[in-house]
């Protein structure tokens, strides 16, 4: 066997089998998020699904009592992409939705005349199942704001699960409150258990706007806090983190999270 790949393995075992419970007995929440990719056509379907999504799929998310959030992407790797955020209590919680999503007859059936057009409402779909870290174990939804904020969706990969393991421990025991000290306001953060670019984690912030952004970042490199820890033994970039991706999202207009 392969040791990255039982190292893989063995984290996503851990992740799913292990108690996830806090001193109150609550589980870590559990995430799911999409990237729709699509493409600019004739067949308009960015239009086609962010309208699904807005009359369709968040009206059943609110009959269900699920918070979920609807973005667009202003700067990444690829446009147009639509991404959407779902937290759940717990994987009993996630399995228990998604039963009453099939069983949402409303829904069922303006899926099925969405998927049945004869243009593709989308080109492919992306899903990943994170779990939330131990020093943010919920999401936390930001009021709705005057003006749309600016999202960061940053993902950051490891050469192993043991490296995934101690960057989670950098971010619980110190980097998650340097973060908020200097403006960096987090949504989520999430290991990822069940998708793409394993092993790695994932997170997303926000700031009022791209200044807001830039000020809380150049903050946070200046500050002692991320200075003294980034040179910790074992906590560098090099030990720990192989490759990030950045990505720079904006909540859609009738996203509850925006």
């Amino acid at each position: 066997m392969h040791r990255r790949g039982f190292l893989t393995s063995s984290s996503v075992a851990a992740a799913v089998g292990a108690s996830a419970s806090g001193e109150d007995g609550t589980e870590n929440q559990i995430f799911e998020l999409r990237c729709y990719r699509l493409r600019y056509s004739k067949s308009d379907q960015f239009g086609r699904l962010t309208g699904f999504l807005r009359d369709e799929h968040l009206p059943m998310a609110k009959r269900l009592g699920l918070v979920q959030g609807y973005f667009r992407v202003t700067l990444g790797e690829f446009t147009p992409r639509v991404y959407t955020l779902a937290a759940y209590d717990s994987l009993a919680d996630m399995g228990q939705k998604m039963a009453a999503k099939r069983a949402d007859e409303a829904f069922a059936k303006a899926s099925a005349e969405f998927g049945s057009a004869d243009e593709a409402p989308y080109d492919r779909v992306e899903s990943w199942l994170l779990r939330a870290f131990d020093g943010m174990r919920s999401i936390e939804v930001p009021s709705v704001p005057e003006q749309p904020r600016t999202y960061d969706l940053r993902i950051y990969e490891q050469e192993t699960a043991r490296d995934t393991q101690e960057k989670m421990r950098m971010f619980n025991e110190a980097e998650i409150e340097i973060f908020r000290d200097c403006g960096i306001h987090p949504l989520f953060f999430g290991e990822t258990i069940v998708g793409s670019h394993m092993p790695s984690l994932m997170y997303m912030s926000h700031y009022a706007d791209m200044d807001a952004r830039g000020e809380a970042w150049s903050t946070f490199v200046r500050s002692d806090g991320w200075n003294e820890i980034k040179n910790r033994s074992g906590w560098s970039n090099a030990d720990i983190v192989s490759t990030v991706s950045n990505i720079h999202l904006a909540g859609l207009p009738f996203s509850p999270i925006r």
